[in-house]
Parts: C-alpha cells; structure tokens; sequence
C-alpha cells in the first residue's frame, strides 16, 4: 500500500509540475516581439588613441507603470589609425528619452567622431558634421570640443572623468513618428 501511494504521489507531482512549465513557457511565447515592430540601432564610427571602455546606453525605458530598465552595450576599444564601428542593436519597443555615448573612464584620450548613424524603423539620422552635433548631440563637461572639426579630447574634473554625449531629445522625438 505504501508503495502504492508513494507512486501516486509521484506521477501527482510530476504531472502538476510539468503542467505549470508548459504554461509558463506559453506565457514568454505570447509576449514575443513581432518582426514588424522598429527598433533602435546606433553605430558609432569614430578613432581614439588609447585604450578604454566604450558604451552605447539606453536608459529608463518604460516597461510598466512601476518598472523602468537600462541597457548598455560595451566594448573594449583600442587605439586606432583607421575608424572602428561600435554597433548597438536595442530590441523592439526599447526606445527612452535617454540615449547616452559614454567614452569610457579610465583614462583622458582624444576621439574622432567620423559619425553616429542612428535609426528606428525607417526613419535614419547620420550625424557627420560639426553642424550636425551642435543640432543633435549635447556634450557634458568631461569634454573638450574642437569647434571647427569633429576631434574631442576627454579631461578630469576634480579627480574624476565621466564623458558622455547625449542624443536630444528633439532627435528622438522625430524617431518615434
């Protein structure tokens, strides 16, 4: 009788637990976005001279009324006489307010930014001029701007060295048509 029910209670058990993992699995299937829905897309083509790490952030994307997450995409960078590409590919219906270019701070270093292609959907932006900068991008106080060329040299304040670039919102505005 003993191993009888023993039995029972273990096909109970297996059949309850398998049943809940099928129905979760459901769940995460049905909240899958469609290929159809736009997403971000920033490639940052640029040459440094020394070696850090770089990102590409998104930060406080909605995802409910209570919630907010944050992505950042990083790489090592290491000097370069050519351009190197930083590409950042962000999933559907992840698009904030706040798009952020951090150029590491390990160390001061001189960037050359050739451009910084933006996209969502079918709508691009290619910013590649100074004049294209001073429109869309606002550079924090970590950095030292050439005002006649797309040349930047990063500098510590008090000890510490945060530079970032910051995507308008004027431009994200026009993204979301």
């Amino acid at each position: 009788m003993n191993k009888i029910t023993s039995l029972l209670f273990l096909v109970i058990f297996v059949l309850n637990f398998s049943c809940k993992e099928n129905t979760s699995h459901t769940q995460i299937e049905n909240k899958k976005p469609h290929a159809d829905e736009p997403s971000l897309s920033v490639e940052f083509v640029y040459k440094t001279n020394k070696t850090d790490v770089f990102k590409i952030m998104m930060n406080n994307i909605k995802v409910d009324e209570l919630q907010t997450k944050h992505i950042h995409i990083t790489e090592n960078v290491i000097p370069t006489t050519s351009n190197d590409v930083i590409e950042a590919n962000f999933d559907p219906n992840n698009l904030s307010k706040q798009i952020v270019l951090h150029l590491g701070n390990k160390t001061e270093k001189s960037v050359t930014i050739n451009r910084i292609l933006i996209s969502y959907g079918d709508i691009f932006f290619d910013l590649n001029s100074v004049q294209d900068f001073n429109k869309h991008l606002v550079f924090n106080k970590f950095i030292i701007r050439d005002s006649t060329s797309n040349k930047l040299s990063t500098k510590r304040i008090d000890g510490k060295l945060n530079p970032t670039i910051r995507i308008k919102n004027s431009l994200i505005n026009q993204l979301q048509r």
